[in-house]
């Protein structure tokens, strides 16, 4: 999945991260890179990863 420039600045706004302009490229090839491994990942186990919990529980820990 290749994003683009605008994407990602996009995405970066929404969750009120700032990017360095000297940055964009970098973080745009590595996020496009990452996201594309994630699409084969979906595609070759997609089927068994809809059988489990995606994050298991976290339970809070006691103060004692």
């Amino acid at each position: 999945m290749d994003i683009t420039k605008e994407q990602l600045i996009a995405m970066a706004k929404a969750v009120s991260l700032d990017i360095p302009e000297h940055d964009i490229e970098n973080v745009r090839l590595r996020l496009s890179t990452l996201l594309t491994e994630m699409e084969g990942i979906e595609r070759e186990l997609g089927a068994e990863m809809d059988k489990v919990e995606p994050v298991p529980p976290v339970y809070p820990r006691e103060d004692f």
